[in-house]
């Protein structure tokens, strides 16, 4: 497996979150291997190092996803 700390991703960013955009994709099928894993690997990362999310209902998380899309 290649040393994905060696492969400079650090230009790639997507706008999407959840389900890619046109754009995103296109960026996404324009990577090499490398950058894929190495994508993967920096975004798992950001996860772990995010910390425990905040305890909370299936309510609560759609109101605050809908007053996101309101703003």
């Amino acid at each position: 497996m290649n040393d994905t700390k060696a492969v400079d991703i650090s230009g790639i960013r997507f706008s999407s979150t959840v389900f890619p955009t046109a754009e995103d994709q296109a960026l996404w099928d324009s990577l090499t291997p490398e950058q894929r894993l190495a994508i993967v690997v920096r975004d798992e990362e950001e996860g772990f190092r995010s910390g425990v999310a905040k305890a909370c209902s299936a309510q609560e998380i759609l109101a605050e996803v809908l007053a996101e899309r309101r703003k």
